[in-house]
């Protein structure tokens, strides 16, 4: 099998820092601030991690468009050449703008992406475009609703609808709603630069963030960009199943690899051994079940704990909270959401330096 045209590439060296591509797909009517906003974050990333001589990701933001031969950079071919972005994001649409019917072409080329590994990212009606390529059946996700766009006003749902702004499911990020752009550009800097890099940018910018938006932009933060394709190929697999009812030669069996080599790659790659990962993204998904008014022993079955005690010591040590406290205090950020209305929300939009 050849090997994915991947910004990711699995045989470079694991220590030495990569340089990602950011794809912003920019469509007729697309939200035109997308891609200069996200390259100013990721401008002032790059500038934090490298004074402070970490290794890692740097990322790089490329636009890209259809052209008469499909979709293609603006610029950046000679930086990676045939190579499929690491992280594809779809924007949404300037609110002068409807969606109209999407071309094939990007509907097949987000889906070809999908299929390599990129990790998409969907905002608003971008969202929608990602659900009209197919790839968000059976996920939870944050999209506005399809009547808001004709074109797609027909698609038949196929995803699971969630309250919050923000949803990352591991390969899937989703934000629809106010201030969905800024969240979901802070979410792709903790996907790459991790937690502490993003709140230094929200820091430096004097941005005010909601605590119900704070918890998902600091919620279990899977890292996806350490180009080893076998542990990357396995941790696809695990958040597209969430984890549930899998052991060690399982994963084994997905990454192509021996337990040892396993065990090692994948505490290289993401901090930790195959297991505590799947008990982070099970309880990740727990907490979104929550989220959306899930009972706590129904939400456990259903990330795949019958030992209901087990969950909520394993739930205690990871979030902090019992499942049901939890539970209880989303409730109350909803109620107290639902009384202050769109304009108690104090949040500073993020103005690109261009």
């Amino acid at each position: 099998m050849d090997a994915p045209r991947n910004t990711l590439q699995p045989d470079r060296r694991l220590d030495t820092p990569t340089l990602m591509e950011v794809a912003v797909v920019e469509f007729p009517g697309s939200l035109r601030a997308a891609a200069p906003v996200l390259s100013e974050l990721a401008q002032r990333c790059n500038r934090s991690v490298a004074a402070g001589r970490r290794s890692g990701a740097r990322m790089l933001v490329t636009r890209w468009t259809m052209s008469s031969r499909g979709m293609q950079r603006v610029a950046g071919a000679e930086l990676f050449g045939d190579a499929l972005p690491a992280i594809v994001v779809i924007p949404g649409s300037e609110s002068s703008w409807a969606v109209s019917v999407p071309d094939e072409r990007l509907l097949a080329w987000l889906r070809e992406c999908h299929e390599e590994c990129s990790l998409m990212a969907g905002c608003d009606e971008g969202g929608l475009l990602l659900a009209a390529a197919g790839v968000l059946a059976g996920r939870s996700v944050s999209v506005p609703d399809p009547s808001r766009c004709p074109a797609l006003r027909t698609m038949v749902p196929s995803w699971l609808p969630s309250e919050r702004t923000l949803v990352d499911d591991g390969d899937l990020l989703t934000a629809a709603g106010q201030e969905a752009w800024k969240y979901l550009s802070l979410r792709l800097l903790a996907r790459v630069y991790g937690q502490s890099v993003m709140n230094t940018v929200i820091q430096q910018l004097q941005l005010m963030v909601p605590r119900s938006e704070l918890d998902d932009l600091e919620r279990f933060s899977p890292n996806f960009a350490h180009g080893d394709r076998c542990v990357l190929k396995a941790q696809r697999w695990l958040h597209g199943i969430a984890a549930r009812g899998v052991g060690l030669d399982d994963i084994c069996a997905q990454a192509g690899l021996e337990p040892r080599t396993l065990q090692r790659r994948f505490l290289k790659a993401t901090g930790m051994r195959p297991i505590e990962y799947c008990q982070r993204l099970r309880i990740a998904k727990a907490q979104l079940l929550l989220q959306s008014g899930g009972v706590v022993d129904q939400v456990a079955w259903a990330v795949g704990y019958s030992d209901q005690s087990a969950f909520r010591r394993l739930f205690l040590r990871i979030v902090g909270v019992t499942p049901a406290r939890y539970r209880r205090q989303v409730a109350a950020q909803h109620r107290e959401r639902a009384a202050s209305g769109p304009s108690g929300r104090l949040v500073e939009p993020i103005r690109s330096a261009a």
